[in-house]
């Protein structure tokens, strides 16, 4: 059996969340908290019906799907999904076998309120901000600004994320109530 433990947060308490304003943090944390979760939870059907047609022939998905990717295509002008860059292949097989299983353990974790996610959140935040950084400088290179704005929430939210584990010790405090899985 794997055991996780809670590693102390490499900033000087002044910096961490809950030293901040606990009652305001704790509320602020919970809104957060199911953000996360439902960010998860829908990124699981998101990664296997959408973006791993970049990675899976075509062959194995239904008509409707191709055709809702194309629209997508087409009205947001989303050539990386269009033409399917080597580098961007690469970074969606990422998402497909790294962040997709993620996606499963960090949806139990939220709902059963495990503090042993903050490492593995805190990697998968950083992971992917960092894999939007090519995507937003080919798209912002074209000047589309609408694509930018689609792909935005995948850069803010991770980092938020990333930011709120780097920052606290425990992301679910002792004071809120497990739900039994």
């Amino acid at each position: 059996q794997l055991v996780f433990t809670t590693l102390p947060s490499p900033l000087p308490a002044r910096f961490q969340s809950p030293a901040l304003a606990p009652a305001k943090m704790a509320l602020l944390g919970a809104w957060f908290d199911t953000m996360m979760l439902f960010y998860f939870i829908l990124h699981i059907p998101t990664t296997v019906l959408v973006d791993s047609q970049s990675v899976i022939p075509q062959e194995y998905f239904p008509p409707f799907l191709i055709e809702m990717l194309q629209w997508h295509i087409k009205t947001n002008g989303d050539f990386l999904v269009d033409t399917n860059p080597p580098w961007f292949v690469a970074l969606v097989c990422g998402e497909v076998f790294l962040q997709l299983p993620f996606f499963f353990v960090a949806t139990y974790a939220y709902i059963a309120k495990k503090n042993w996610i903050r490492i593995p959140a805190l990697i998968y935040g950083v992971h992917t901000a960092t894999t939007m950084i090519p995507i937003f400088g080919e798209i912002l290179t074209v000047g589309n600004y609408q694509l930018a704005g689609i792909y935005a929430p995948y850069l803010v939210v991770p980092l938020l994320l990333a930011t709120k584990m780097a920052t606290t010790k425990t992301p679910f405090p002792p004071s809120s109530k497990p739900k039994r899985l």
